[in-house]
This record gives C-alpha cells, structure tokens and sequence, in this order.
C-alpha cells in the first residue's frame, strides 16, 4: 500500500471532532431517552387498561423518530449544510470529499455524495457505539491525515474552517495559551 500524501489544508484536531461528536450524538441520545421514557410511561399505562398493543406500537414510533433524528443529524444535514452537522458548526470544522486519492485532493459535499455520507454515518455509528472511543482516538491521531475507519471507507477527512466565510483553513487554528504569570 503506498504512503498517503499530506492534505494541504488545516485538519480537524481529535478535541474537536470529539466536541463535535459529542454534541450529535448527544443530540441522538437524549432523543432516544425520551423515546425510552416516553414508551415506558405509555406502556404501562396502557397496559393497566388493556391496550398494551397501543403501548408498544407508540414506543416503535419512538424509535423510528430517533433513527429520524440520527438519519437528518449525520446523513442529511452534512449533505445540505456544506458537511456541517450541528456539532460540527460550533467546533468550526467540516467534512470533506477525497477528490484525487493520487494527489489527495479535495473536494465539499455535492450532489451525489449521500450514498458516501449514509457509508461514512452507519460506520461512523457502528464505531461510536461498539469500539470504545480509544480506537477512534487511535486512528485520528496516528493517521497522517487524520482519518477513522468511517473516514477512510467513505474517503473524506474533517477539516478547520473560518467560522465567519466557511472557507477551508490553509494553516490550522492557533490555540491562544494562558499566559504564565
């Protein structure tokens, strides 16, 4: 296999995709728990008076309104808001095409990505919820380009941008440290 060239743009760190993916799927969780409460709730009440069918035909609509909300979160809103999910507006930083893999080029998300992004949400999930984040850190942070598995099965990379254009970074963000004093 050959060596990937550098990206020449300022990628995502680790602490921001992690913020980033912790408000999104934070936003999936909380969604889910309502769900839980909601149908337990409904259930047993329901079932109290004989209609625990109802009960748990409500608690699946629940979960289908979950996968919804995961389905918009990490399909829908980075294919219409230029590879942007909600947590990834407030670290500033956005998903990426691999346009030339020979030259590492890149490319925004465009028409005809969803296929990818549907690749890069559903691995993305299986590694969120079944491989401790460890393996995630592992792969961002010894991948020359900064890339998990999801990352590089759907061939696109996170990257820095300017929170008030949206434009790729070229050099990445300098963090202001405190001053010793």
């Amino acid at each position: 296999m050959s060596e990937k060239p550098d990206v020449k743009v300022a990628l995502a760190t680790f602490n921001e995709r992690l913020i980033a993916g912790l408000i999104d799927y934070g936003i999936v969780f909380v969604a889910y728990i309502i769900g839980i409460i909601l149908n337990a709730i409904l259930t047993t009440t329901l079932s109290a008076i004989g209609l625990g069918f109802i009960g748990w035909l409500l608690g699946f609509l629940f979960y289908i309104v979950g996968l919804a909300a995961a389905i918009y979160i990490f399909i829908w809103m980075p294919y219409k808001n230029d590879g942007k999910t909600l947590g990834k507006k407030t670290q500033n930083i956005k998903i990426m095409f691999i346009e030339d893999e020979a030259k590492w080029t890149l490319r925004p998300v465009q028409e005809g990505d969803l296929v990818q992004l549907l690749i890069r949400a559903i691995i993305g999930g299986i590694e969120a919820t079944f491989i401790p984040i460890v393996i995630a850190w592992y792969f961002i942070t010894n991948d020359k380009n900064r890339q998990r598995f999801a990352d590089q099965l759907a061939k696109t990379v996170v990257v820095q941008c300017d929170p008030e254009t949206g434009q790729v970074l070229k050099k990445p963000r300098v963090v202001a440290e405190k001053k010793k004093e």
